[in-house]
């Protein structure tokens, strides 16, 4: 306790000489640079989160001189990246044994024709049930667009999905996965066929689900399962991860043209402009500034956020803190997304949020350990890696990990169900 109070009393209200966003860009771009030394590897989850806060701080440089580029409390991001580094390497003792060499994987994937028949077949009615609501919904309900129309519906509370399918969501993301994960492994057509069906009704789960990042979160999930597979060459991989930059921001600017109708859209570059700017430069300020202020901490009601909603459930009655954050003015830009930090800074403070960095890192760590550093990889872990970059990237954003446990421990049930040896079966190539 005695630590963390003197790392929140070093930043918080603290001022430099220096400009400490230029300082945070040096620093990852160091930090990148060393990883990619030590690693070689285009997917590594720390080489990756050190572009993305550099690649943020950079951003910040074009609201020029109307930031206070002096706040010390810039630099925690940067030190947040080191935290999870460390905790990354510190799991790594040997990285001498990565296996870029697909002669040495013995084994393709297939599924067990039954049981991917009756899953699929079980898929495919609850989809059609699903598809026929929804679209009985919109005809009847019809506003802006079909996706402004299920939006305004789960607000108003005039649209329910229903338990079924907003709990089959998961399960259908996630064979989605392992159907992607078999398909790159054995590019057959059958492979093909049940990855482009499992693919197409995943996309329309998560499009009907009225969130960009969990479309987000599948495509970046089926790109990353390609490449922790297939294992290209550093050149193809570049391509490939320019590709899946393009579709990324192609699907986000997509939907905001969607999402905020009430905006002026008659002038279609300004329109994009300002939502770069309000998404890319708002959430490091609205933390810093946070920052600077008072605030009484929450003592564990972020990180604990799941524990305490379930023991509400069952009767208790305790306090559930809410995700959704308070809204404040980023020099005229409206938001309410603090970086990942934000979350568990309000629990026990900034130095508690660097201990949770640290352990990403780790768990991170093993992940990659069991997937990039072993000849014979565990499908279930290339499963839940692929997931995971998701809120690996969004770490600028905010926190997409203890917020929403719920979702993670679906998804890694179902990821272990599909990925099991009944249902997965590993042939001599």
């Amino acid at each position: 306790i005695y630590n963390i109070k003197t790392i929140d009393k070093f930043l918080v209200k603290g001022r430099s000489r220096y400009k400490m966003v230029y300082v945070g860009i040096v620093g990852c771009i160091t930090v990148c640079f060393l990883i990619w030394k030590k690693l070689k590897d285009i997917v590594a989850p720390p080489l990756i989160i050190s572009l993305i806060w550099a690649v943020m701080y950079t951003a910040l440089l074009l609201r020029g001189a109307v930031i206070d580029q002096n706040n010390i409390n810039y630099l925690s991001f940067f030190i947040g990246l080191c935290f999870f580094v460390i905790g990354f390497f510190s799991v790594l003792k040997d990285r001498s044994n990565r296996n870029d060499d697909l002669e040495e994987k013995k084994s393709v994937l297939n599924c067990d024709t039954f049981l991917i028949k009756l899953a699929l077949i079980i898929e495919i009615i609850i989809f059609l049930s699903f598809a026929f609501q929804v679209r009985r919904y919109i005809s009847a309900h019809y506003v802006y667009n079909f996706w402004k129309t299920l939006i305004s519906g789960k607000t108003t509370g005039t649209y329910n999905e229903g338990l079924v399918a907003s709990y089959a969501r998961n399960a259908v993301i996630s064979f989605a996965i392992v159907c992607s994960i078999v398909y790159f492994s054995n590019p057959n057509k059958r492979n093909r066929n049940y990855f482009f069906i499992t693919f197409v009704i995943a996309l329309f789960f998560t499009v009907t689900a009225g969130n960009r990042g969990i479309i987000l979160m599948l495509i970046l999930a089926v790109f990353f399962s390609n490449l922790l597979i297939k294992r290209y060459s550093i050149k193809k991989s570049l391509v490939i991860m320019s590709f899946l930059t393009v579709i990324a921001f192609a699907v986000f600017i997509s939907f905001a043209f969607l999402k905020y109708v009430y905006d002026d859209q008659s002038n279609v570059l300004a329109f994009i402009l300002k939502q770069l700017r309000v998404y890319f430069t708002t959430s490091m300020v609205a933390f810093t500034d946070w920052m600077d202020l008072h605030y009484e901490p929450l003592y564990g009601k972020n990180t604990f956020r799941f524990l305490y909603a379930v023991l509400n459930r069952i009767g208790y009655d305790v306090d559930v803190a809410v995700n959704r954050q308070n809204y404040v003015l980023v020099y005229g830009d409206r938001t309410n997304v603090y970086t990942v930090l934000h979350y568990y800074a309000a629990d026990f403070g900034l130095g508690y949020a660097f201990v949770i960095q640290f352990l990403l890192g780790i768990m991170y760590g093993l992940l990659y350990k069991k997937v990039v550093l072993r000849k014979s990889s565990n499908v279930f872990c290339i499963g839940l890696l692929s997931l995971m970059y998701f809120p690996l990237i969004n770490q600028f954003f905010d926190d997409k990990y203890f917020s929403i446990m719920s979702t993670w421990l679906q998804l890694s049930f179902w990821l272990w169900l599909f990925t099991r040896k009944s249902f997965l079966i590993k042939q001599k190539e």
